[in-house]
């Protein structure tokens, strides 16, 4: 092996930790090792961001304390079918219909109220003879975003509508004071483009959980929406069964899965590239500030160019792209920035130990 092989291999193990060996690899080194050392270092920290975003699921909101959810949903489903209402995926939009009679919400009005803003269905919880709502079920064909009526301002519409614990009565802090003890009822939103859900706690107007953004129709994988649910395969049709009603919410779980397919993808690729690219974008920034560093008019390391600069940056890469990968992996929260901070934290350790003008110069 040549001795300037045998160099290069010992300072690409060597910068790992030492920042003289960093420096010396991006002066001597083929070019291409500071690249293949970029691409490594700023993919790593990608890693537990893809795998995160990967293991998200549109059902994620049902997947522990539901509060009541899951027999709300059971029985009104059960009730709107009864009632003679439909809700069929045509051309990736959902249709809701009435005894076969398209709905039309968005410009109808009841006493000046939009027609979507009443729940179709409502299910009430009874306590020592007491009555509260618990869940209900809305239906509008509101675009999601666009023109003056939303799905947006229908959610707050809904959300801003609360009750006093304890009854049906509905909140009026003029007459009840803002003290008062209120309630929101836990809620499922089906529009055209998709659907929404936040699931409040028990006498509370605190969510416990809520859907992602981006839910659509386009995996739909059902004829009839309150039908597919309602079919619990090898148990009867009994809301007083348990084991049925889970059924019927295990089955809304893979629409609410199947919803969310499209976004998942999306957002695994939007993230990761987004990500990617600012740790792309920050590598070289990170060698142009080495290079302005060394711009003192008394700095030994004048001579050093904007190339190498950045290539040093390059080398010293790895070490913080290996630590934010472990970091994102123990911490996901953290998976984003760490490896932001951290190599910010290497590119000043560097410039302060081994291009600070005084040691340089000893």
């Amino acid at each position: 092996m040549k001795e300037t092989t045998k160099r290069t291999v010992k300072n690409v193990f060597a910068s790992l930790i030492k920042n003289d060996s960093a420096i010396d690899g991006a002066k001597t080194a083929p070019w291409w090792i500071a690249v293949i050392m970029f691409i490594i270092g700023t993919f790593l920290p990608i890693i537990p961001i893809m795998v995160n975003n990967s293991k998200t699921y549109g059902a994620q909101y049902i997947s522990s304390n539901v509060y009541g959810y899951e027999q709300g949903l059971a029985t009104e489903a059960k009730e709107l079918k009864e009632k003679g209402y439909s809700f069929k995926v045509e051309g990736n939009s959902l249709i809701a219909r009435y005894n076969d009679e398209l709905i039309n919400t968005t410009y109808e009005e009841v006493d000046g109220v939009s027609k979507d803003e009443t729940p179709l269905a409502t299910y009430e919880t009874v306590k020592e003879g007491v009555k509260q709502y618990s869940f209900q079920i809305f239906y509008s064909d509101r675009p999601y975003s666009k023109g003056t009526k939303t799905i947006s301002k229908l959610i707050k519409t809904i959300e801003s509508r609360k009750y006093i614990v304890g009854g049906e009565e509905a909140y009026n802090v003029d007459v009840h004071g803002k003290k008062a003890s209120t309630y929101t009822p836990s809620y499922l939103l089906l529009f055209k483009e998709g659907f929404y859900s936040k699931i409040y706690r028990t006498n509370s107007s605190s969510a416990g959980s809520v859907t992602y953004t981006g839910y659509d129709w386009k995996n739909a994988h059902f004829d009839e929406l309150l039908t597919n649910i309602l079919t619990v395969e090898g148990i009867e049709a009994n809301l007083a069964d348990i084991n049925y009603v889970n059924g019927v919410l295990n089955n809304f779980k893979v629409v609410a899965n199947d919803s969310y397919k499209n976004q998942k993808t999306y957002t695994f690729w939007f993230q990761s590239g987004l990500y990617y690219g600012i740790y792309l974008a920050l590598g070289v920034f990170m060698g142009l500030m080495l290079w302005l560093l060394t711009r003192g008019k008394n700095n030994p390391n004048r001579n050093l160019t904007i190339w190498v600069g950045v290539k040093i940056s390059w080398w010293i890469d790895f070490t913080p792209g290996l630590l934010a990968m472990i970091l994102g992996f123990v911490w996901s929260a953290a998976a984003g920035l760490a490896y932001i901070v951290l190599m910010g934290l290497r590119t000043m350790w560097l410039s302060m130990r081994s291009l600070n003008p005084a040691l340089s110069g000893q």
